[in-house]
């Protein structure tokens, strides 16, 4: 045993220390690949000058219009910096606002005079159309609800040379937002064609591409965690990982999609966005519980009420409530999410299984860039969100959790293996003495058997032949020489027959039933004179199919029993023998006589040896085996199935 527990306690050390190389593999490559991308040398850095020209913002302003015309408002103008936040500016506002951005380039040369210019704008939240030196560049593909959802979509615009003015430019872009939306306007940015190309390809980078990422990544792990919860439904802790993937998905959709959904418009769409991120929220409870072997009960159909019920709330919410209520919705998202990742740090504490502490090592992870990208979000610090990588993270842990799995399969069905090969030769050395017991035991059955037959043969062949000799020593009181030899003779006969008839092996089946009968009736016929007894004897020919051997030698035995207890009880004058074949291919021997009879249930009880040693020969052949005895006849029939 305390070698048992060593191996035992080798085997689990070395499982944690495999644990902590892994833990801190993922913690490692997480944080290198998040800090490398977000806080390396930005791809593009802001230059004073470029091609020896310098451009400038001279200024921004804004005003409201009351329609969505494409008309340009001459008053109402407004100085403010962007980025310009309607929700932030002018509270509870819908509808459409003009900006003007003025702006400059003054080059050192004609050659950079005559180049290009660009601009990229980072965000026109929600839908808009943009103009240079009052040319239209480019519009959303709707400008009414429902409107369209480019709002995340970084777009740039090159200009010629020819479209610009030597001294002042201007940029005038259409905004049609929404209130609670976080309507209006981002940053813009002025300069040269590869500069303004570089930042639009990070700006892409950021908005869109790792969100895309973020979305396959999550679509994949879902999938994943669906086939496995498909095909093992014990495994519902992924069954709801699948879930909670399909409402990030839906969720992080708002972001890329440039489309409302069907037959919704923009506050609709807000209103769902909100709600799949409730379903997220409680669905990501559901898994981690689940993972960890936990559950809940009542808290689960709180949790899920209280999702239910702001669900409900956020479709009938009047308008002007509408934006407190998603605040709400998700701070309580939040707050739940929040508490479920400190929750499992408990639980992963308590089980301390490598599973749970891998998991454990994910949550800390989304705790710390939720923290960071909402310092970023509260400080409007522009910087790079990490939001986005939380897939990669996630589909690294779960990928090492599906491997830790399969090598814990591995090596428990490796252990079963070593166990079942123990098991198999115990049980085969078990097996083995059984089977010799049992060979022991069956030999000695066949010679106790051989036995029984020996004395069964012994009584029915020479006892029946010393039981003639007998009577016809009585009869006779002169017996010469000849005569005694010729009963000696018949009885050394009788004996060799016995010994011979213990195998039928070299035995061979009379040709046809006379000759079978012959030794029978030879036996008897000279008792049966000397007696007064009259005896017929009816044989068939020939065999209609032949007997065997075992069959052949019983029948003889039924019939000299028969015939010694009619010589010795019965008192008969009168014996009939008689063996046929009926059409269903039985072999029947009848031996009847006209004597005083016997009772036949004694027979049965095993009061008369004779008679019952014959009842169990044809029995054991399948056969059957009849007795009908009244005064002055008696019947023995023996069929046997050929």
């Amino acid at each position: 045993m305390i070698g048992i527990d060593a191996y035992y306690g080798c085997r689990c050390w070395t499982k944690f220390r495999n644990f902590r190389l892994i833990l801190r593999l993922i913690l490692s490559f997480a944080l290198y690949f998040i800090f490398h991308l977000t806080y390396a040398q930005p791809l593009v850095e802001t230059p004073t000058t470029l091609n020896n020209c310098d451009f400038k913002i001279i200024s921004t302003q804004v005003v409201k219009v009351t329609d969505n015309s494409d008309q340009i408002p001459q008053t109402g103008w407004e100085n403010i910096a962007l980025p310009h936040n309607w929700d932030i500016a002018w509270k509870n506002y819908s509808g459409t606002a003009w900006y003007k951005i003025l702006w400059q380039r003054h080059c050192n040369s004609k050659v950079a005079q005559v180049q290009p210019a660009a601009f990229v704008v980072d965000r026109i939240n929600m839908a808009g159309a943009v103009y240079s030196n009052h040319e239209l560049l480019w519009h959303d593909q709707s400008m009414v609800e429902p409107l369209s959802r480019s709002w995340n979509i970084p777009r740039m615009w090159i200009l010629p040379a020819s479209t610009l003015n030597s001294d002042t430019n201007e940029i005038l872009i259409k905004v049609i937002g929404v209130q609670t939306q976080a309507s209006g306007l981002n940053k813009i940015v002025f300069n040269s064609v590869d500069y303004i190309t570089q930042l639009h390809q990070q700006y892409i980078l950021e908005r869109r591409s790792t969100y895309f990422i973020n979305l396959i990544i999550t679509l994949v792990l879902g999938l994943t965690g669906l086939f496995i919860w498909l095909f093992r439904r014990k495994e519902d802790a992924f069954g709801w990982f699948a879930l909670t993937s399909l409402f990030w998905i839906l969720f992080i959709s708002n972001i890329l999609m440039t489309k409302p959904l069907p037959f919704t418009d923009t506050l609709l769409t807000s209103r769902l966005n909100i709600i799949f991120l409730l379903g997220y929220v409680s669905c990501l409870c559901l898994f981690s519980w689940r993972f960890a072997k936990q559950r809940y009960q009542r808290t689960e159909y709180i949790l899920f009420g209280i999702s239910i019920c702001l669900a409900i709330l956020l479709l009938v919410v009047p308008l002007p409530y509408l934006k407190n209520t998603l605040l709400f919705c998700f701070i309580y998202s939040a707050l739940v999410f929040f508490s479920n990742c400190l929750y499992f740090q408990w639980l992963a504490y308590k089980n301390r299984s490598a599973e749970i502490f891998m998991l454990a090592a994910v949550f800390i992870i989304f705790i710390v860039i939720c923290l960071h990208d909402v310092v970023i979000y509260q400080a409007n610090i522009h910087a790079f969100l990490w939001l986005p990588f939380a897939a990669p993270v996630t589909s690294l842990a779960i990928s090492c959790i599906l491997a830790w799995r399969i090598a814990q399969n591995i090596n428990q069905v490796e252990l079963f293996n070593k166990k079942l090969s123990k098991t198999v030769e115990t049980i085969t050395l078990d097996l083995e003495q059984s089977l010799s017991k049992k060979y022991q035991l069956e030999a000695n059955n066949m010679r106790l058997q051989e036995r029984l037959n020996l004395a069964h043969e012994l009584h029915d062949g020479l006892g029946g032949s010393i039981s003639r000799s007998m009577i016809l020593l009585d009869l006779n009181d002169n017996i010469d020489k000849a005569q005694m030899m010729s009963i000696l003779k018949l009885l050394r006969n009788d004996l060799r027959q016995v010994i011979d008839s213990g195998s039928s092996f070299g035995s061979k089946v009379p040709d046809n039933p006379v000759l079978w009968a012959a030794p029978v009736r030879h036996r008897f016929v000279q008792i049966f004179e000397e007696m007064d007894i009259h005896s017929t004897w009816q044989m068939p020919t020939a065999w209609k199919n032949t007997p065997s051997m075992i069959q052949s030698l019983t029948l003889a035995r039924v019939a000299e029993e028969a015939l010694n207890n009619i010589v010795k009880h019965s008192q008969a004058t009168e014996v009939k023998v008689t063996l046929y074949e009926n059409e269903q291919a039985c072999l029947i021997l009848e031996i009847q006589d006209n004597g005083v009879g016997f009772d036949a249930a004694s027979v049965q009880q095993g009061f008369h040896v004779g008679l019952h040693s014959m009842q169990v020969r044809v029995q054991r052949l399948g056969g059957d085996f009849e007795m009908l005895s009244t005064v002055g006849e008696t019947i023995i029939r023996t069929s046997i199935q050929l």
